[in-house]
């Protein structure tokens, strides 16, 4: 409350939207970044079906204290993982978008083949939350490594029209991944995670194609 705020620069200000727009010939101008934002897309997987191991757990038995576990070990998950993926990343972050989504895809796919085929060891307390601490990790490594791309690949004013342009294109992929949640009536939990955890496969093989930055 004791910091003096001055009023901030505003010559030249643009609508965000409206900038984003304008640009996005860039999308097929520069196939680099093209690229990048569809492996971005694909990977939006870690966050989207980050829920769906809460609800898997919640359909054995949920209670506060559980959902509080979880809280807890997404911020410790966040805690170790960051700064091991931040230097990881600056050394290859088009690596650790590799590693990151493979992460991803084989704890969607143990927790797929558990659900599955031994659904009885679901009810083992640790066992979800565990894998949900894994995801969360992954997570992290997704965060990191496309935000350290994007900075690498980007040079001087370049940043701005390649952040605009990505925010917008992944913010109406993402409204379009995260309605396949309403497929619920259809498909159990355990096969919406491993939806996404296919997504995550594709994220990692277009991530591996990515040229480093």
């Amino acid at each position: 409350s004791q910091i003096k705020e001055y009023a901030g620069a505003t010559e030249g200000a643009k609508n965000g939207l409206v900038h984003a727009l304008s640009k996005l010939t860039i999308l097929y101008e520069d196939k680099q970044f093209a690229h990048f934002v569809f492996t971005r897309a694909l990977l939006l997987c870690s966050a989207l079906s980050a829920p769906f191991y809460i609800v898997l757990a919640s359909e054995q038995a949920f209670d506060f204290s559980l959902l509080a576990t979880f809280m807890a070990l997404s911020g410790l998950a966040s805690l170790v993982s960051a700064p091991i993926w931040g230097r990881l990343s600056d050394l290859s972050s088009q690596r650790v978008l590799v590693f990151a989504a493979l992460l991803v895809t084989l704890n969607g796919f143990l927790v797929y083949a558990i659900a599955h085929f031994s659904p009885s060891m679901l009810d083992e307390f640790w066992l979800l939350p565990l894998c949900y601490f894994f995801l969360t990790v992954a997570h992290q490594g997704v965060r990191l490594g496309r935000k350290t791309y994007l900075v690498d690949m980007a040079q001087g004013n370049k940043r701005t029209d390649y952040v605009a342009v990505s925010n917008t294109v992944i913010g109406l992929v993402l409204l379009i991944l995260g309605s396949v949640g309403l497929l619920n009536a259809y498909l159990s939990t355990a096969e919406l995670i491993l939806f996404y955890s296919l997504l995550g496969l594709a994220g990692a093989i277009s991530a591996w194609r990515l040229p480093n930055a």
